[in-house]
């Protein structure tokens, strides 16, 4: 297996593998880094419909904090029996914070910023972290992209995720899901629309 095999521009198989539970487990770890064929076209597809076309855009490198999960690899972390994390589907993204403020990168900041305004009527607060743009641009352009499901997840509160949940899959799956998960929820898990998944940054979420 070439770890090093690329999936698309700027991604390679080994970010998608990554686990520091399954290096500490000998057993998954031989499953984990071994992925089959089909694995691995899955995770180019992401790469190549969802995750290559955001980091183009966005122009700062993507960190993939999970990606492929053997599926004893994401029953021993608590993953979602039905995650499509096992299918090599899905990652778990985060947008470094440099985002925020690099020169590069101020363009599309006020590009994000000013569409979500127009969508909601409401500014973007200015405490809403890297991660909520990422989950921001992939929210407006949610009918563009191969999206199956995106995921506002965890992290400190609205407009504040810890990462962001995206999966992509060529299959004939419900499309377009937006959700969000967090203790600051009232039931921990809310499937906002557009707009109110937009207004969890804005002034008056």
């Amino acid at each position: 297996m070439n770890l090093n095999q690329r999936l698309s521009k700027n991604f390679t198989l080994n970010e998608f593998l990554r686990s520091s539970t399954a290096e500490r487990d000998d057993e998954i770890a031989e499953e984990q880094f071994n992925p089959p064929e089909n694995i691995v076209a899955n995770l180019a597809y992401l790469c190549g419909t969802t995750l290559q076309p955001i980091r183009d855009v966005l122009g700062v490198p993507l960190r993939i904090i999970s990606g492929y999960r053997y599926p004893s690899l994401n029953s021993k972390i608590g993953g979602s029996k039905s995650s499509q994390h096992m299918h090599g589907q899905a990652a778990d993204v985060q947008l470094p914070d440099r985002f925020l403020t690099h020169p590069s990168t101020r363009r599309i900041r006020a590009k994000i910023s000013k569409r979500v305004q127009a969508v909601t009527g409401r500014p973007l607060r200015e405490d809403v972290n890297a991660n909520f743009y990422l989950f921001a641009y992939v929210c407006l352009r949610i009918n563009e992209l191969d999206i199956d499901q995106v995921i506002h997840e965890f992290g400190a509160g609205y407009g504040q995720p810890a990462w962001v949940h995206m999966a992509a899959s060529p299959s004939k799956r419900d499309k377009r899901q937006i959700l969000t998960l967090g203790r600051y929820l009232p039931e921990r898990k809310e499937t906002p629309d557009l707009i109110s998944a937009l207004n969890y940054g804005t002034e008056y979420a």
